[in-house]
């Protein structure tokens, strides 16, 4: 999947989020769907050029230097498209925790687990299983998308008026 599909994808993710109550999240939903839609991108650190490697903070690249290493070390929808990677993120996130809360992580989690979700639905599929080389799929066959096709350039409009939605939703439940 492109990038674009993939943010959508992860924002689509907090819709999880709304079972818990608000009061719960302690954290404005703006921030939640960042940090879902930086998860929804994470796994393709390992890619030769990704829009995470290239995304700039005050005219600085933060995941550059993390995407080149990944990149050398693995290929693309390899340790990142997996089980053990989504652990192994979930592990340091966690010992951020005390100091950003829990809400931003799970929404961080929600968005790149809605990546492996995304990509799994390709003609491509992920090794869920790394290292084991076998291809997970969620679709059948037929149904799977090539990344970069008229389908999923036909995806993106649901994705953006689901998205839309939810953000709506948050924004109506915060009225008194």
């Amino acid at each position: 999947m492109m990038w674009r599909t993939h943010l959508l994808y992860g924002i689509n993710a907090l819709w999880v989020l709304t079972l818990i109550p608000a009061d719960l999240l302690a954290c404005d939903f703006g921030s939640l769907a960042a940090c879902a839609a930086l998860g929804a991108l994470l796994p393709d650190l390992d890619a030769a050029e990704s829009k995470v490697k290239h995304l700039q903070i005050i005219s600085i690249k933060p995941f550059f230097p993390v995407a080149e290493v990944v990149h050398r070390s693995d290929r693309h929808r390899g340790l990142l498209h997996s089980l053990l990677g989504l652990g192994l993120v979930m592990i340091s996130l966690v010992t951020l925790s005390d100091w950003t809360g829990w809400a931003p992580i799970a929404a961080l989690l929600l968005g790149y687990a809605s990546h492996l979700a995304a990509d799994a639905s390709t003609k491509s599929g992920i090794p869920l299983l790394y290292p084991r080389e076998q291809r997970f799929y969620l679709l059948p066959k037929r149904c799977r998308i090539t990344t970069g096709s008229l389908a999923e350039d036909m995806l993106l409009p649901f994705l953006a008026a689901f998205a839309l939605l939810l953000l709506l939703n948050q924004l109506n439940a915060m009225q008194p």
